[in-house]
């Protein structure tokens, strides 16, 4: 049979494992893929540039420059040593690594140069300093500190800035005031758990060394300047959201300052939760589609417009000043929205298909997106680890590489003619592309989604095919009509069509979050996982010959990873107040010494669970394995008997009763053989994560994965660290 199908089988492979000879062919089949896939090597360059910036923030230490710039000057060497042109292979890749290094030491570079003071510990201040920015509030507004006196720190020990929580909306401060307050501040934390979110580290790069909230509030001692650039800026973004959410009470006019502004601080947490479950929480943070809105929508208008005088029509291709036009709204929406980094990753995007339009290029071209994100990258590099980058841009790709394909270009072009056109009506390809696209993007964000937020929507989607158009053909165009009536007074009507949307926008997201089924939890997933869904993702989308399908060989690996990984089985805070049990039944039971509905929320989503058992009461009949008494909280996971004791004397008698004891207060000695951890082991930790793995107990600490960087407390204290 073989025979007859052409294959004849290698004796050497049959005996002898793989020949020299299959190895051959293997490299040549190689070689000649990658000088087929020529035109396409400059994409990976922001990968390979990328990649260096990931190998830097993955080190549990700060390297130091002088080491790593010996490995850059070898890389360099390399480099051009495999210049020469009969080497275009080697060039490719010497180049590849020479961005590489050119990306770590970017991060580097980044790292160093943003370094500022926190609060170094926990306490009430008489805080003095100028509001930057104001997020609007229920409660009170949100602001943004800087040039700050803090009572009791020096001013060298000073952060550059806080955000503090203000009591009440009176008085009504303006961007550019100088406030005082009495304020409890602490300094951006650690992850809660082994291998979540870093909040400090996302706090170090954005130089804010304290957060809190306000005891009273707040005096104005000095009114605003006249504004600067930045200040004036920050004043329009909060006079526009107050505008709004005056106009629009409630939920409506908190997406609506959103949308406009990026002042996201107003919304609840409960439309977050739904938008997340129906997979429409991208409409919420401006991005690619939003800013690609703006644009779209005022390139058109200006376009149609310019058409109608038939002078300038038939003189220049009206499409170029409309272009321009739409990159200088661009800007001011850049400006509007903040100026994040999600926000200009989506107006670098937006300009650089607009320049394209101008200069007559193609605007949906995949080297457009290499450039946006090598410029992103090389200003930011800390954007790399960011949702909102990756999400974006796997979106962006993935859109991309599914309309290179000609067959699908065609199929949804609304030039088309002849019988295919009379077969599918521009309604029908409308909705076709709308489903693909959404399809396309929700999938190419599933691994983030996964990844960051545990949770995975079902229906996204359902969602998608009715939240996307009402955003862009109704929200959206109502909300940049108000912003242009707004100077005039006249943003009534538009704001009360934009708010009318928006409700209807929340309605889908509520109704379909009800629908069972509608979300998945997942539990937190390690970096693996991701890394095996991005490559194959690459691979898939960067190449375009036949050899592209070997990227999809990469997911099943990233599936199995996933369906394998086991949660943690305890999780226990810092202070030693809060703890999660996971019980064989797949049930959390949260023991509670001191509530932290913070931590709790973030705990449960990192395990999967939408709730928790709570604890027996002390004294109360044992439940779900586990039995607490005045002293604390006793039970088995896996064979393993584990106590979390409150007193030393209960952690003394523990001690002869189970395998490990958690001791919240100091203990010298343990008898009975018992392994102990100590309250100050414990405080030290960061908090930690238990596991029983093949008959063994697993300890995971926060502090020990984090390392000493500069923005984790052992950094700060190392002599990395200038405070």
């Amino acid at each position: 049979m073989q025979h007859y199908l052409g294959y004849r089988p290698d004796p050497a492979v049959a005996t002898h494992g793989i020949s020299p000879s299959f190895l051959r062919g293997a490299v040549g089949h190689m070689r000649l893929m990658l000088e087929l896939e020529r035109e396409r090597w400059p994409l990976w360059s922001p990968v390979a540039f990328g990649c260096g910036i990931a190998v830097f923030f993955s080190l549990d230490h700060e390297p130091s420059f002088w080491s790593f710039g010996l490995f850059a000057g070898v890389a360099l060497a390399v480099g051009l040593f495999l210049l020469p042109r009969e080497r275009q292979i080697a060039s490719w890749l010497g180049t590849l690594a020479l961005l590489a290094t050119a990306g770590f030491l970017t991060a580097q570079w980044r790292s160093a140069s943003v370094e500022a003071p926190v609060i170094a510990q926990r306490g009430s201040y008489m805080v003095e300093g100028r509001i930057a920015l104001i997020e609007p509030r229920a409660r009170g507004p949100r602001v943004l500190l800087d040039r700050l006196s803090i009572e009791g720190i020096e001013p060298e020990r000073t952060p550059v800035h806080v955000r503090v929580t203000l009591k009440g909306s009176e008085p009504r401060v303006e961007t550019g005031d100088r406030i005082r307050m009495k304020a409890m501040l602490q300094a951006p934390g650690p992850p809660l758990l082994p291998g979540g979110f870093d909040f400090a580290r996302k706090a170090y790069f954005e130089r804010l060394g304290g957060f809190g909230f306000a005891y009273r509030p707040a005096e104005i001692i000095e009114h605003a300047a006249p504004a600067g650039f930045r200040s004036t800026v920050a004043d329009l973004r909060a006079s526009i959201a107050r505008k709004v959410q005056n106009a629009l009470p409630g939920a409506e006019g908190a997406v609506a300052a959103a949308l406009l502004t990026a002042l996201r601080a107003g919304i609840s947490d409960k439309v977050w939760e739904d938008m997340q479950i129906a997979g429409l929480a991208h409409l919420l943070a401006i991005s690619g589609l939003h800013m690609g809105l703006v644009a779209g929508t005022v390139l058109l208008f200006f376009r149609y417009f310019l058409a109608l005088f038939p002078w300038i029509a038939l003189r220049w291709p009206v499409i170029k000043p409309s272009a321009a036009i739409a990159l200088a709204a661009a800007a001011f929406y850049l400006l509007l929205a903040g100026a994040s980094v999600p926000t200009q990753r989506a107006f670098f995007m937006a300009g650089v298909a607009l320049v394209a339009i101008i200069i007559d290029r193609n605007p949906f071209s995949m080297r457009l997106v290499a450039v946006a994100a090598l410029l992103i990258l090389a200003v930011k590099p800390e954007a790399l680890l960011g949702p909102s980058f990756q999400m974006s841009f796997a979106a962006v790709v993935a859109l991309i590489a599914v309309y290179e394909h000609d067959g699908l270009a065609a199929a949804l072009s609304p030039r088309r003619t002849g019988d295919e056109a009379r077969r599918s009506g521009p309604l029908s390809r409308y909705l076709l592309g709308v489903a693909l696209t959404t399809a396309v993007a929700s999938l190419a964000t599933l691994p983030f989604a996964a990844y960051h937020f545990q949770r995975i929507s079902l229906l996204g989607i359902v969602a998608n095919l009715a939240g996307v158009p009402l955003t862009a053909f109704w929200i959206m165009p109502a909300g940049l009509l108000a912003l242009a009536a707004m100077p005039f007074g006249l943003e009534a009507p538009f704001l009360f069509a934009m708010g009318h949307g928006i409700a209807f926008l929340l309605d889908i997201a509520a109704s379909v979050a009800e629908l069972p089924g509608a979300g998945l939890r997942i539990t937190l997933q390690p970096l693996s996982i991701l890394l095996f869904a991005v490559a194959g993702g690459f691979w898939l989308c960067l190449w375009q010959q036949s050899w592209r399908w070997y990227g999809v060989l990469f997911w099943p690996v990233a599936v199995v990873l996933a369906w394998t990984h086991q949660p943690p089985d305890l999780v226990v805070d810092r202070a030693g107040n809060l703890a999660a049990l996971r019980r064989e039944d797949g049930e959390i039971t949260m023991v509670r010494f001191r509530r932290n509905a913070f931590v709790e929320s973030a705990w449960l989503r990192a395990l999967g669970a939408d709730g928790a058992i709570d604890a027996p009461a002390p004294g109360a009949a044992p439940a779900g394995g586990m039995a607490c008494d005045e002293g604390g909280c006793r039970f088995r996971i896996g064979g393993f008997g584990i106590s979390l004791a409150r007193s030393p004397a209960a952690a003394i008698e523990d001690c002869r009763d189970v395998d490990l004891v958690i001791a919240l207060r100091s203990v010298d000695d343990c008898p009975g053989g018992a392994g102990i951890i100590g309250s100050r082991d414990l405080w030290l930790s960061g908090g930690m994560s238990i596991s029983i793995r093949h008959g063994r107990i697993e300890m995971r600490r926060v502090a020990g994965e984090a390392g000493v960087r500069y923005w984790t407390e052992a950094g700060q204290k190392s002599p990395y660290s200038r405070n």
